[in-house]
């Protein structure tokens, strides 16, 4: 069926026609292609029925850890939750549920497929492709007509096509909540309309490539491992949409709004925000992209923070701004430390000439001279955005030269604790000697004068970094 003739069809009607059709035939691909596939369904006493009537096939595959799943019935429809034990105590409060609701309800305790298959194959690579190597959860590997709306399809790995519901227009994203969107191609799906209903949607390992929302409302939506590329947003509002895992690459937000917003672990770059409105925006990076190193992520993320202090500053929000430039500074001090590359240059001198790595090692140098000033910027103030830290900094300090006056063979001071701190913190502070006369030895006057100087840079510090704080 063509994907205009699919969303025709009733919330009932499309799942059943996607349980018997196209997920039928994605699941028997599984079985042939994911290792012990059979065995885990055996494990848990699963079929792939049973799987698939769930219309919720994604979350056997997704979640880290253990997961409750409950069945319940109402009016006599079934009705699936899927609950990842969080920890021992949320394990315990899980299994103490009265009486009279376990007779409610079914309870299936299982572990979603790929922790089960790294813990039984003691690896992380999970997944065989024929072009991009070993995998270790499910993402898009390639396609056809990639920008041909009405011939695009999105290939998932190991290497099937999913079923193509894009290269359309629907009426309100309300009409996506009831359906099971799961494995699907929603590339170029346009959304028009402000139709919707104010009920929670997950959706698990779809390609959402050139998604585009117009004058529509999105609620309680939740994309977890999901393509996103090029999605575009006018005047269109979103509350608690989230986003987990996801590859994001490229987001354009005009006349909008964003209210509980959330892109967590998600591999993003290329925002683009034009008169949004935002509210509670959370954005948690992940340690590492899969598609690139540590180092490029370090680049991504300072980048993603850049755009985000802008989009908060527009936004008046002065915490949140400060917040995204403190993180900003900090991943630009991580990528130049991790972009140093002397071994490169090294190894040029060893195999060329050293006129070959010079502008090499200058660039390099001029690096490290940098990443080593950010660092102490960090450590000391936190970039302006930590001004406290000074009045730590200037504890270490003091606590420091007491212990050298306490060494020392001051008169009056050496040996003495007490005036050793006095002495340190007057220093420290006016910049003066207090009630200690000049010193007739002048063979630490260096070093009362090195305190002296630590004292007038730290407070200025202290005071320039309040100041900055009232910037946004």
């Amino acid at each position: 069926m063509k994907p205009e003739e699919l969303w025709k069809l009733s919330d009932e009607e499309f799942n059943k026609w996607r349980r018997e059709n196209d997920l039928k035939r994605l699941f028997d691909c599984f079985q042939k292609t994911l290792p012990l596939f059979d065995e885990w369904l055996t494990t848990f006493n699963f079929s792939i029925d049973f799987i698939l009537n769930t219309d919720k096939p994604g979350s056997f595959f997704y979640w880290d850890k253990e997961t409750i799943l409950i069945k319940s019935n109402e009016n006599g429809v079934d009705h699936y939750f899927f609950v990842p034990i969080e920890d021992k105590a949320h394990d315990k409060r899980l299994k103490n549920i009265p009486e009279k609701e376990t007779e409610k309800v079914e309870q299936y305790r299982f572990k979603p497929y790929f922790v089960w298959a790294k813990e039984k194959l003691k690896t992380n690579k999970i997944i065989k492709t024929k072009y991009s190597g070993e995998l270790d959860t499910f993402r898009y590997i390639g396609g056809t007509a990639p920008d041909v709306p009405e011939m695009c399809s999105a290939t998932l790995s190991p290497g099937i096509s999913v079923l193509k519901l894009g290269g359309t227009k629907i009426n309100g994203w309300g009409l996506t909540t009831f359906r099971n969107l799961d494995f699907t191609n929603l590339d170029f799906l346009e959304i028009e309309g402000k139709h919707h209903w104010d009920r929670e949607l997950n959706i698990f390992y779809s390609s959402c490539r050139h998604l585009k929302f117009t004058n529509s409302i999105v609620y309680f939506t939740k994309f977890y491992a999901c393509y996103f590329e090029s999605l575009r947003s006018s005047n269109s509002r979103f509350y608690w949409t989230e986003f987990y895992n996801c590859d994001f690459f490229g987001a354009d937000f005009e006349n909008s709004s964003l209210i509980n917003f959330i892109v967590e672990d998600c591999s993003a770059n290329r925002f683009s925000f034009n008169r949004v409105e935002v509210d509670n925006f959370i954005y948690l990076p992940p340690q590492k992209e899969w598609h690139t190193g540590i180092v490029g992520t370090y680049e991504t993320v300072a980048e993603n923070y850049k755009r985000f202090r802008v989009l908060f500053q527009n936004n008046g929000h002065r915490k949140e701004a400060g917040e995204a430039y403190y993180k900003e500074r900090l991943y630009e001090m991580k990528y130049a430390f991790g972009s140093l590359d002397f071994k490169r240059a090294l190894k040029l001198i060893w195999k060329q000439d050293f006129i070959f790595a010079k502008p090499l090692l200058k660039e390099n140098f001029s690096k490290l001279a940098s990443s080593i000033s950010d660092f102490f910027s960090y450590l000391i103030w936190g970039f302006g955005e930590r001004p406290l830290r000074t009045v730590l900094c200037s504890l270490v300090v003091m606590t420091v030269y007491t212990g050298l006056y306490f060494i020392s063979s001051i008169d009056t001071v050496g040996g003495n604790l007490t005036n050793s701190f006095y002495l340190s913190s007057i220093i420290f502070t006016t910049l003066g000697f207090g009630d200690f006369v000049p010193f007739q030895n002048g063979g630490y006057k260096l070093l009362l004068s090195s305190e002296a100087l630590l004292g007038a840079f730290t407070f200025g510090l202290f005071i320039a970094g309040y100041a900055n704080k009232s910037k946004y």
